[in-house]
């Protein structure tokens, strides 16, 4: 497969994109694509997998990590997950990791197109591609892990086509 592909459900409006930091945090942040574009920038290049068995060979992102979009809100001492969110589609992983995950606003040096997650993504290498919240509103931190929708709403769409 030479891109990622689309799938045909409806994409959410973006509008203004505001990227909101919550939860256990001594400043609560709502950031822009303005904003996010000021914090110091990656790359990150991976084959993006899905379970459906397609493989989109060296998809390369760019973004901020997403310990640069946390810690300006000022992680409290017992945030130990953070949840990030689209809707009722979450994830989480731990506060240690969040250096690792890279929130994504390009693709291949182009702004992240709307069927395509865009205009935030969620990427990291080794993810399983359910992890990848497309259309990226909210990072929740919180002091206990939540039970994740993401696999499950993945799951479901697949056994829908």
């Amino acid at each position: 497969m030479e891109k990622l592909p689309v799938f045909s459900e409806g994409f959410p409006d973006v509008g203004e994109w505001v990227l909101r930091v919550t939860g256990l945090v001594r400043k609560r942040l709502e950031l822009t694509l303005g904003d996010l574009m000021k914090l110091p920038q990656v790359s990150l290049t991976f084959d993006f997998q899905c379970l459906e068995g397609w493989v989109v060979p060296g998809t390369e992102w760019q973004g901020v990590k997403a310990s640069a979009v946390v810690m300006p809100a000022s992680p409290l001492p017992e945030a130990r997950y953070a949840v990030f969110k689209s809707g009722d589609y979450t994830e989480a992983f731990t506060v240690e990791s969040l250096d690792q995950l890279v929130v994504a606003h390009s693709l291949h040096g182009k702004p992240l197109p709307r069927e395509n997650g865009g205009p935030l993504r969620l990427v990291f290498s080794g993810q399983k591609c359910y992890q990848s919240i497309k259309w990226l509103e909210e990072i929740e931190l919180t002091d206990r892990p939540i039970q994740a929708t993401a696999r499950e709403i993945a799951l479901a769409r697949l056994r829908r086509t």
